[in-house]
């Protein structure tokens, strides 16, 4: 499209610049979306290993 003309050289710059704003609003939201899905499955680890140690603790109190 720029070799017809249709693009003035400051359209052309303008619309580059909205591409990079979007794809870096992009790429943010991605690494957010992934930073939480890693947080929650490291809270939910800690929560089943804290729940079998409890289990553990309780099963080895009632033997005695």
């Amino acid at each position: 499209m720029a070799e017809d003309g249709w693009y003035e050289d400051g359209d052309a710059a303008r619309e580059a610049a909205r591409a990079r704003r979007v794809a870096w609003l992009g790429m943010s939201v991605v690494t957010g979306l992934f930073g939480t899905v890693v947080i929650v499955g490291a809270a939910l680890l800690l929560g089943v290993v804290l729940a079998g140690a409890l289990a553990l603790a309780y099963a080895m109190a009632v033997m005695d």
